[in-house]
């Protein structure tokens, strides 16, 4: 119901390691999306909480019965006026910035994309507005108590044997940057805090550990808290590690974990030559995840792919395979997860061929099919040691070249390029010609 960023096997660690504990009160500092309250939801705990954020306020607000206290900012009234008369200082107000956190970012932003977003929820709001009250409405959270207060001085009013669940952010401005809408648009009696400083990081730890039952995590390993490591959580390839502590709880390991499945298909390989015409196969996420397991570089994070395809030679072997998303912010373009070519082959540039494939008026056609739109363009993201992929070079346009947000990269680059200006033929013909050429092993000796 609330949005929030805690994986799944996360709460099932806060619910099996508060059974033990004691029943009575239990306090949630920096408490952000109730996560850990819906977690315990159902113990027989008097559950305590705190957060600055305005959209924890309403929700935590709610929850005890106390009037949200949010309006709308009267600059803001002129836009978003159609808003006012769903705060109603109680489960409207809840709703209407939990709607709002999903289009109030695209609000005088320049873009068909950002203008789009807010006429949709301009026009549909009646509607989500109603069903989003009515699911809020279902919940099974209670609150015993809900105080908007900065974390330092709230944990001195919280009784030393009592105990503490929480999930601090040890990383400065995380949610002020993702509220920063909500507070643009809407005024509240916000409370005076600052920023955790590394040494606040230290006393905020230190007044949730220094109790008989605790629990707390973070995105970082925190060295202080390593003898009461219990638990690391990567609920996803691509997700950041979650690290858990606790007093004293059972210790447990969450790993990533994708469905294989096989394919008989063969393969280009050694010593074979790749004879045309091309074709285009459709692939299961098993068999997608298989090949990609296989082929692609271990470094680099796999995604979740809406449509991945194979790529064939005329005797019907895998030369490669790639996989598409609907670009999130161009309505006619498509996202280029990932692309590969089967190795080891005799051919060094099979991999542009797979690019060419994916690139063509046959490869446009299965991504107008799967994804409901008409697709004129292309984009990818390429992590590479180099300012150029070799590989995109002379079939994508560099469009950005910036620092490698992954690790292990020096350069993170963004490409696009033009879908379906060539056959699948044309791409064979265009690849044989520049970069087609046979490398066996006795040519490479001579």
């Amino acid at each position: 119901m609330f949005q929030g960023t805690i994986p799944g096997p996360m709460r099932a660690i806060v619910r099996e390691t508060a059974s033990t504990w004691p029943r009575g009160p239990v306090y949630v500092p920096c408490c952000g999306n109730f996560t850990i309250e819906r977690s315990l939801a159902g113990l027989g705990f008097a559950l305590h909480s705190s957060d600055v954020s305005i959209y924890t306020t309403a929700i935590g607000r709610w929850l005890t019965g106390q009037s949200a206290g949010i309006r709308l900012r009267e600059d803001s009234v002129d836009r978003l006026g159609w808003l006012a008369g769903s705060l109603d200082d109680g489960v409207g107000t809840v709703a209407t910035l939990m709607l709002g956190t999903r289009f109030l970012a695209s609000v005088d932003r320049e873009g068909l994309w950002h203008e789009r977003v807010v006429r949709s929820y301009r026009e549909q709001w009646k509607a989500k507005h109603a069903e989003t009250v009515e699911r809020l409405s279902r919940t099974d959270v209670a609150l015993a108590s809900y105080e908007a207060e900065d974390v330092r001085s709230w944990l001195r009013k919280v009784p030393r044997e009592a105990p503490v669940c929480s999930f601090p952010p040890f990383y400065g401005g995380g949610y002020e940057k993702l509220y920063e809408p909500l507070n643009q648009h809407f005024a509240w009696d916000a409370p005076a805090y600052e920023l955790l400083s590394d040494a606040d990081v230290v006393d905020v730890l230190g007044a949730i550990t220094d109790r008989p039952y605790w629990l707390t995590a973070s995105n970082h390993d925190v060295p202080e808290l390593r003898r009461f490591l219990c638990g690391v959580i990567k609920a996803t390839p691509r997700a950041a590690p979650f690290y858990v502590y606790a007093s004293q709880a059972p210790t447990r390991i969450v790993a990533p974990r994708q469905p294989i499945e096989p394919v008989t298909a063969p393969r280009l390989g050694r010593g074979e030559e790749l004879n045309g015409p091309l074709s285009l196969a459709l692939l299961k996420p098993g068999q997608f995840n298989a090949l990609r397991s296989r082929y692609l570089n271990p470094r680099i994070a796999p995604g979740a792919a809406n449509l991945a395809v194979a790529v064939k030679d005329g005797a019907g072997r895998v030369l490669g395979v790639f996989a598409m998303a609907p670009s999130s912010y161009t309505p006619d373009e498509a996202y280029l997860l990932s692309d590969f070519a089967v190795a080891p082959t005799d051919y060094r540039r099979l991999s542009k061929l797979i690019v060419l494939a994916a690139t063509s008026s046959e490869a446009r056609l299965l991504c107008q099919r799967a994804f409901s739109r008409r697709i004129r363009a292309v984009a990818t993201t390429a992590f590479s040691n180099n300012p150029v992929s070799m590989k995109y070079r002379g079939l994508l346009r560099l469009t950005k070249r910036g620092p490698s947000n992954e690790d292990g990269w020096t350069y993170q680059l963004q490409y696009q390029g033009a879908m379906g200006g060539h056959t699948l033929t044309e791409a064979l013909a265009t690849w044989t010609k520049r970069w087609g050429t046979r490398t066996t092993e006795e040519t490479a000796g001579t």
